[in-house]
């Protein structure tokens, strides 16, 4: 069923865009360095026309030596919905299948994803073990939602494996946060990317051009072709299929995968050749099994198993030579809950090093305990052996929920003798919205405080956060940053602006008629908050909608609004990709003329029929009315002008 023929929807504006500004300032106290810094702004926007859109990125540090600006992708984006594919000019953003790694291109690329054009027909995870990072960035790593590291990293591409105190993870979820502001939030399962095709559904990606690697002023376009692709399908409803090719001017690599679902449980395989120049040619593999068996009171134990095998030439594009470390690794987890409130887990990772390398061990077994609706307790031990440390350790930690929106976390792990005690709380939603938190912690090397509070307003987020590292005893001060952060967006819909929070895809202006005096109109309201509203400033900038996802936008009106016609009080859209609306709430039809009839002997006609028209106007509005038994009648929905009553006789 296609989504976009079910029902009527308002229609976007044929032109709109909105550009978004995360601007950060920081001051550097002990340190190396110290003072203030210059600001940065990464900056990001799109504009739509029809149904094209052309979107680009940038990164502004004015002030500082050389080119200041970094402009960091432009493409056109077309959305063939009849045939769920879309077409990408300009600087592409592959994404990866398999072994395949997602190069910088710079090109044309075809792409079909349900998840991104029809998102209410599958839902399909992206998974992988690398993320890129393009700004230095705080880097925030949690394990089963429990926070473990805090970071500070430079430019560069991140392996999981890069990370020795997540080896043998499952669900693992890392948080970056740019100079900017922006954050972004990549999600990993380290067993199984799962993602099963339903009956006769394909869908595939093909990217090609030059390479375009982000240098550390620009982009670099070189005259390197380069070619990247993929193509699934569903075989039966129990069996996906797949197979994927990379090429560039030096290396190609190509494979296969299926994924079989079964009554015990999904099997995935994977398999993967290279050629590339001066190393010969190599090979990888995977099989994965990911199990979930159901048990009475909604109970269930989780077991995923995942081999993975490389040769030593084994390469992905774009590298300058292939990095293999590994002969081979094995992993797996199994979680059994032993009641509502209790559960435990054991999960393990055993990858063999190649020559030179040594052999990395994890095993860990964990567990936790709701000992009330308020405390929970949870801990872990394992054995680490690798090129860091070879030893046992363990970790133990306390939740104690204060309210609804506030907590407290305390933990101590034996590595380091890390200490760490953190409090979070957080009120509201939309504008209004504030949230406020902070750790400290302490080990054997220092000890780090870290305060962060945010709020969300109606015309824009601020933010402000405080890092400090000290010496062990926290007597002695090595550096302190202290950062105040805030974003903001303007937008377009058919000529009218508005100014709100930043807008992640598609969005929309409300604009209350000038008959609402200036009253404030909320959106989506919710108890005392809304998603925004309208201001002295102008219209409500609705910032949140999401491409080919059906939603209903509600307006509230004032009470003491008499006056004015709000007409409708709710509008239901489906955004396209990138899409603004314009929405407008009220009209200058909100005058009603109350009377008598009197005919041409000077009585009241009663209970006599007619209709009302307006006059000099393209597109009137006209309708019935009708007196009663004593020549009475009463005339809604008018504005000023000329209007013309005609009786039926």
């Amino acid at each position: 069923v296609d989504p976009v023929q079910i029902g009527a929807f308002q229609q976007p504006a044929r032109a709109s865009g909105y550009v978004n500004i995360r601007g950060a300032l920081d001051y550097l106290g002990d340190g190396p360095v110290t003072g203030l810094q210059s600001p940065n702004f990464y900056i990001d926007g799109a504009f739509r026309l029809g149904r094209i859109v052309a979107e680009s990125e940038a990164f502004w540090q004015p002030g500082i030596s050389g080119r200041d600006l970094q402009r960091q992708g432009s493409r056109l984006v077309y959305d063939d919905l009849k045939h769920v594919i879309r077409f990408t000019v300009g600087d592409l953003q592959p994404v990866a299948r398999s072994m395949q790694v997602a190069p910088s291109i710079a090109g044309i690329s075809m792409v079909r994803a349900f998840n991104t054009l029809q998102p209410e027909r599958i839902i399909r995870p992206r998974g992988s073990r690398s993320f890129l990072l393009e700004r230095p960035s705080l880097v925030e790593v949690y394990v089963n939602d429990t926070l473990v590291r805090r970071l500070q990293l430079p430019v560069g591409n991140y392996n999981l494996n890069d990370f020795p105190f997540i080896q043998g993870a499952n669900n693992i979820k890392v948080i970056i946060t740019d100079e900017s502001g922006r954050h972004e939030m990549v999600r990993f399962n380290m067993f199984l990317n799962q993602s099963q095709l339903a009956k006769d559904l394909t869908e595939f990606g093909i990217y090609a051009g030059v390479e375009a690697p982000m240098w550390q002023s620009a982009l670099h376009y070189s005259n390197d072709p380069i070619f990247s692709g993929f193509v699934r399908r569903g075989m039966s409803e129990n069996l996906t299929l797949g197979a994927n090719f990379q090429a560039d001017a030096h290396s190609q690599m190509g494979g296969f995968e299926a994924i079989v679902a079964t009554p015990i449980g999904a099997f995935l395989t994977t398999a993967s050749t290279s050629r590339m120049d001066g190393f010969g040619t190599g090979w990888a593999a995977t099989a994965a099994y990911q199990g979930l068996f159901r048990r009475p009171r909604g109970l269930a134990d989780a077991l995923n198993i995942m081999v993975e095998r490389r040769s030593q030439n084994f390469a992905s594009v774009a590298m300058v030579q292939p990095n293999n470390p590994f002969r081979y690794e094995l992993s797996g987890s199994y979680a059994h809950p032993l009641n509502a409130r209790a559960y435990i887990a054991v999960d393990g990772r055993f990858s063999k090093g190649r020559t030179g390398v040594v052999d990395q061990h994890y095993y860990r077994l964990s567990g936790g305990l709701r000992l009330t609706d308020r405390l929970s307790l949870t801990a872990e031990t394992r054995y680490e052996h690798n090129a860091f440390r070879a030893e046992v350790s363990g970790l133990i930690s306390l939740n104690i929920r204060l309210s609804r929106a506030s907590s407290l976390q305390t933990g101590y792990e034996s590595v380091d003798h890390r200490r760490r005690l953190t409090y979070q709380t957080l009120s509201g939603q939309g504008p209004g919205a504030y949230s406020l938190s902070g750790d400290v912690e302490q080990n054997d090397r220092g000890g780090d405080l870290n305060l962060n509070a945010n709020y969300g307003g109606n015309l824009g987020d601020l933010g402000l956060s405080h890092i400090g590292v000290f010496s062990r005893n926290f007597q002695h001060s090595q550096s302190q940053r202290t950062t105040l952060r805030g974003a903001t967006s303007i937008a377009f819909a058919d000529g009218s602006f508005a100014i709100g929070r930043p807008i992640y895809d598609s969005f929309a202006i409300i604009k209350p008629h000038s008959s609402f005096g200036g009253k404030t109109l909320r959106i989506d309201p919710f108890g005392k908050g809304s998603a925004a509203k309208t201001s002295a400033l102008g219209p409500a900038l609705y910032p949140s909608l999401n491409a080919y996802s059906e939603r209903t936008i509600t307006v509230e009106i004032p009470d003491d609004a008499d006056m004015a016609d709000p007409g409708r009080g709710s509008f239901r859209v489906l955004p396209a990709y990138r899409s603004g609306y314009l929405l407008r709430v009220g009209s200058s039809y909100n005058l009603t003329a109350l009377g008598i009839l009197i005919g041409t002997d000077g009585q009241p006609i009663s209970l006599a029929t007619g209709k009302i028209h307006e006059l000099g106007k393209s597109d009137p509005v006209s309708y019935e009315i009708f007196t009663n038994r004593d020549g009475r009648i009463a005339m809604t929905g008018l504005s000023p002008g000329h209007w013309r009553i005609e009786m039926a006789d």
